[in-house]
């Protein structure tokens, strides 16, 4: 039972219906800095939906603190009519706000306006390649002042707190670490002296703002970051935070240079909150954990467990804006879950795209994707239970159409299905959990285990039938994929076929690789027997590794384009690549698939030279191709069809939906 999650607490002279901090992200909103009806659209539905204390942000607090176009700001008096706005809507939907104080340092791409990257000392950033300024003692009071005048900003604008961005490598982070301050003066050197910047800003915004209004220092509870810090400093570090002012501190984990995963779906759930009860055992304030919590229940074990004081929730609330109202009213199955694919989130801040959500078609678009009762009810008879299917199913049933969803196998999902498992989507289940409420409270008939053909249909007379029969790998017209040792992708993932001990996967996209990985772990010890040998410490480090890396099988993957996983977005492909490598598994790209043997496969490489790879299986990875044989058919017998999903276009999950929900609300 979820109980702990939804009571009151005070930070600082802040008092908070819930535990539940919608933490600061980056949202790419806000073309010119200015608050707009998107964010404020966007927020309020979080804010509605129940979130205790709602974090915008990062907000510029100068010139220099970003570089770059779409983050708001708070830098100077314009921007407080917006931000007022903001906060008064915030309240009106009944949750407490508070902006995040944005100075990214060496993080900054501030020399696109000409202008010197600032940092503690002079080197050339990991993050963005360019070559930093090392700040003077005027930089560094200049910049303390454009913290404390933009906290002061902030609380005319009427937010009830403010927070210093102290986490992920920005400017206080760097002159914390040693790896970055090489200063030799009073804010260099010893800890006591890297520590100073930060808490000398702390305090200064202590003082520039009033009793009424709680500050929150956001803390990296461990850099990840070679010669960086580790929870140890950042204990300390949080310690004396609160001596300057701190109210609260929220603990997250990592660098943006971190090669530790730290939001995809890598990471476990709640797995970095062990940070944040390494804090919270040095300070006296409240404490925030966060990281990939997604799930009210893990929520709850973390706030009953005296873990944290509070839970972080972003990227679940862009999943689904009404997580806490849910979960508060015994609803928690209907929560639409963050699934951690980062695809349409993190990978549009990277792309410079508005963030939105795959799960959730209206994130981002709350105003423009209202949708009320039909005006006529219709039944419509939809082919195909995958997302797009589901998605359309659920929202035209909402409206008041009676739908009956069919499919042929025996669980909704699709390729979902059956490809989440093998590939390490474990999230992904949670949208199939989802569908299964949602289909059911909205009453869709729901018939598993039929084929639909054109009588089906003649018996039911539908108004409308919607063809989301989803996809089938694309097989190359050469005669060689006939042979007994050819296998598709698909068939692999699904556990239908078996490969032999040396392997060539043909196609270095998504699919191909995510499989590549899987056979890759064929022969490795399991997290259980890994947890098991290591608590008894029956091996060394070493053999426990090469254990849980090493498999039974030698794997390639060939690619004709140039690069590997082209179809990945940027915040998950480097640690697809980086499991690749330490999986020992071979990638060449440039090679286009030529012939395949009964022991080998043929491909041409790039200077036209035919090379040969012996091995006793292949698996074909080269794409999919839409399946609407239906469609036609139908259409032949009368009846209007529309196709969607991968039956129409092959896509991502977050197309399917997008494409469902559309012509939910179209009908």
């Amino acid at each position: 039972m979820i109980t702990k999650l939804f009571e009151p607490i005070k930070i600082g002279p802040v008092e908070l219906t819930n535990r539940v901090v919608m933490t600061a992200m980056h949202l790419n909103y806000s073309p010119d800095g200015f608050v707009n009806d998107q964010l404020i659209d966007f927020y309020t539905a979080r804010a509605r939906g129940g979130a205790g204390l709602i974090v915008v942000g990062g907000a510029e607090i100068d010139d220099q603190a970003s570089g770059v176009a779409l983050m708001l700001a708070i830098k100077d008096d314009t921007y407080v009519p917006g931000l007022s706005r903001f906060t008064e809507a915030i309240r009106e939907a009944g949750a407490k706000s508070a902006v995040q104080l944005y100075m990214a340092g060496a993080y900054s791409f501030c020399s696109l306006k000409g202008l010197p990257t600032l940092a503690p000392s002079e080197y050339v950033s990991y993050f963005t390649r360019q070559k930093t300024t090392a700040m003077t003692l005027d930089d560094i009071l200049r910049v303390q002042d454009d913290f404390v005048k933009a906290a002061k900003r902030a609380e005319k604008a009427g937010f009830d707190a403010v927070e210093v961005l102290a986490s992920a490598g920005y400017l206080i982070c760097q002159f914390l670490s040693p790896k970055t301050n090489k200063r030799e003066d009073q804010y260099g050197g010893p800890l006591e002296n890297r520590m100073r910047f930060g808490l000398e800003t702390i305090a200064k915004v202590r003082q520039a703002v009033s009793k009424n209004m709680a500050l929150i220092v956001r803390v990296a509870g461990n850099d990840f970051v070679p010669g960086s810090h580790t929870n140890r400093e950042a204990r300390l570090f949080a310690a004396e935070a609160e001596k300057a002012g701190a109210d609260c501190i929220n603990v997250t984990g990592g660098w943006h240079e971190s090669r530790v995963p730290q939001i995809t779906m890598d990471l476990p759930q709640a797995g970095f909150v062990y940070l944040a009860r390494g804090i919270r055992e040095s300070v006296g304030v409240p404490v925030i954990g966060c990281n990939r919590i997604n799930d009210p229940f893990v929520a709850e074990e973390v706030l009953k467990e005296g873990v944290a004081d509070m839970v972080g929730v972003a990227r679940g609330l862009i999943a689904d804006p009404e997580f806490v109202n849910k979960a508060k009213q015994g609803k928690a199955s209907e929560i639409r879950r963050c699934i951690a694919c980062n695809q349409r989130c993190f990978d549009h801040v990277f792309q410079l795209k508005p963030v939105g959500c795959m799960v959730n078609p209206r994130a981002g678009k709350e105003a423009s994707t209202v949708y009320g009762p039909a005006v006529e009810k219709k039944k419509v008879l939809v082919i195909g239970a995958g997302p797009a299917g589901c998605e359309f199913s659920t929202i035209a049933a909402e409206r008041g159409h009676n739908v009956i969803l069919c499919d042929k196998e025996k669980e909704i999902g699709g390729q979902v299905r059956w490809a989440a498992g093998p590939t390490g989507k474990h999230d992904f289940h949670y949208l199939l959990d989802y569908y299964r409420a949602v289909l059911r409270k909205y009453s869709v008939d729901l018939r598993l285990g039929l084929e639909v053909t054109p009588e089906v249909v003649s018996r039911e007379r539908p108004d409308l039938v919607v063809v989301a029969t989803g996809a089938v790998p694309f097989k190359p017209p050469i005669e060689a994929v006939e042979a007994p040792n050819v296998y598709q992708a698909w068939d692999v993932l699904q556990g239908n076929v078996q490969t032999g001990k040396d392997v060539v996967v043909v196609g270095g996209g998504s699919v191909g690789l995510e499989t590549a990985i899987w056979l890759g772990t064929k022969g490795t010890i399991s997290p259980e027997q890994l947890y098991f040998l290591t608590l008894h410490n029956a091996e060394s480090s070493d053999v426990l590794r090469e254990l849980m890396l090493k498999g039974i099988k030698n794997v390639t993957v060939i690619e004709m384009a140039r690069r590997m996983g082209q179809d990945v977005g940027p915040s998950t492909r480097w640690v697809l690549m980086k499991e690749l490598e330490m999986r020992g598994i071979k990638l060449i790209t440039q090679a286009r698939m030529k012939d395949i043997h009964e022991n080998a496969v043929v491909y041409t490489d790039v200077e036209g030279t035919d090379v040969t790879i012996k091995c006793d299986s292949v698996v074909l990875a080269m794409g999919s191709r839409p399946e609407n044989s239906l469609t036609k058919s139908l259409e032949n017998y009368g009846f209007k069809v529309k196709t969607i999903g991968d039956a129409n276009t092959c896509g991502k999950i977050g197309d399917a939906l997008d494409a469902g929900f559309a012509l939910a609300c179209e009908i």
